[in-house]
């Protein structure tokens, strides 16, 4: 986390960790929002009143989605910086350089792309193909977010299924007409009804909140995968083709 804080304080940041700020931000709006409701007792109205305990459900998972957002996120960054690095590299380059030997997804396109062309007399296939396999192993990360967010809307619909189970219950215990016997169908069907809106609401709420998390990721996704792009087809390519020539 140092070393996330330095990358983001340095004075002349190249911007590669802006969705980490955006996150925070988006993150401290909802906090802020949070502490409000709970001042308000609508948090603790939320969750003491939900019998079925979905609305914890919600929270819990909503929690570890967010953590999971920010993970990708620092790490797309880290490939975003990769990805600014060779670009600079490469727009000053005038040789084609050494196959990278870094462990991430950037450095390990730009190895495969340059032995690719080494060894195949196919100009755009290889790189055609290799770009496409890199947008989707970005892709693929930030897909658990739509999975998370749908997952967080069917609990909230699930919720309304249970309250209204609740509320059809209690109306069997209105066979008898005592006033005591009544006035508990009645509470049972208020706490059917109660559970019913709350989890809905918590489901909806969650995964809106879920959803604009994971958009900063796929923003920050669209925004690599053009620049990697963009080093590959006005720099790495001519440099290999001029090698290719040269040869």
């Amino acid at each position: 986390m140092t070393q996330i804080a330095d990358a983001i304080l340095t004075p002349g940041r190249d911007g590669a960790y802006d969705a980490v700020l955006k996150w925070a931000l988006l993150m401290a709006l909802i906090t802020i929002g949070g502490v409000v409701s709970y001042d308000y007792g609508l948090l603790t109205y939320l969750f003491s009143a939900d019998r079925s305990r979905i609305t914890v459900l919600i929270a819990v998972l909503y929690v570890g989605f967010s953590a999971h957002c920010l993970w990708i996120l620092v790490e797309l960054s880290r490939e975003n910086r990769r990805a600014m690095m060779w670009k600079a590299r490469l727009a000053a380059s005038s040789v084609v350089p050494e196959p990278p030997a870094g462990g991430g997804l950037v450095d390990s396109y730009v190895a495969d792309l340059i032995r690719a062309r080494q060894s195949s007399s196919d100009e755009d296939g290889d790189a055609h193909l290799l770009m496409m396999s890199l947008g989707a192993s970005f892709r693929r990360r930030t897909k658990v977010g739509t999975y998370g967010a749908d997952l967080l809307y069917k609990l909230g619909m699930l919720g309304t299924m249970v309250g209204f189970v609740m509320m059809l219950n209690s109306m069997g215990d209105m066979a008898n007409f005592e006033v005591e016997t009544l006035r508990e169908a009645l509470q049972d069907m208020i706490s059917g009804m109660a559970v019913s809106l709350l989890t809905t609401i918590a489901g909806l709420i969650g995964g809106i909140l879920l959803r604009l998390e994971y958009n900063i990721a796929d923003a920050l996704v669209t925004d690599l995968s053009q620049t990697t792009v963009s080093f590959t087809e006005v720099s790495l390519l001519p440099l290999l083709a001029r090698a290719d020539r040269d040869v």
